[in-house]
């Protein structure tokens, strides 16, 4: 079914090891996703070539994320506490699938790529911490 040296990307969140309380039971179900990852990266390894690895980028505005409700605000204070304080766009985390399906990828198997525009380092963020501490200014 797959070329000896095939690569299997699957898209999870950057999320599951937050609880965030909008997403159901989202983030267990991509967990799972993740852990199944790396056994079957380990499996297939006995026999083929073939890689397995997941994309879990930040929140992104799409027309599936519309339907969760608090969305909107949870997507824009996302932006704020990226590095860069501009949310991930849709094609960044596209070019990161279309590299780990090419065989520049090689080297890497079994991974969980996060891929948040710096978000997941940010939390302490002065100014997000100075406008949480003195709301309305």
């Amino acid at each position: 079914l797959l070329e000896a040296d095939a690569s299997v990307v699957t898209i999870s969140i950057s999320t599951t090891r937050m609880a965030s309380e909008n997403y159901g039971y989202m983030a267990p179900i991509k967990a799972a996703l993740d852990s199944s990852i790396v056994f079957l990266a380990k499996s297939f390894s006995q026999f083929s070539r073939v890689r397995f690895n997941a994309v879990a980028p930040g929140l992104l505005k799409t027309s599936a994320s519309a339907g969760i409700p608090g969305y909107v605000e949870a997507y824009l204070f996302a932006e704020q506490a990226t590095l860069r304080k501009k949310a991930l766009q849709t094609e960044e985390v596209a070019n990161t699938v279309a590299f780990l399906l090419s065989p520049r990828s090689c080297g890497i198997n079994a991974q969980h790529l996060v891929l948040d525009a710096g978000m997941s380092v940010n939390y302490f963020d002065r100014e997000l911490v100075r406008r949480a501490m003195r709301p309305g200014d």
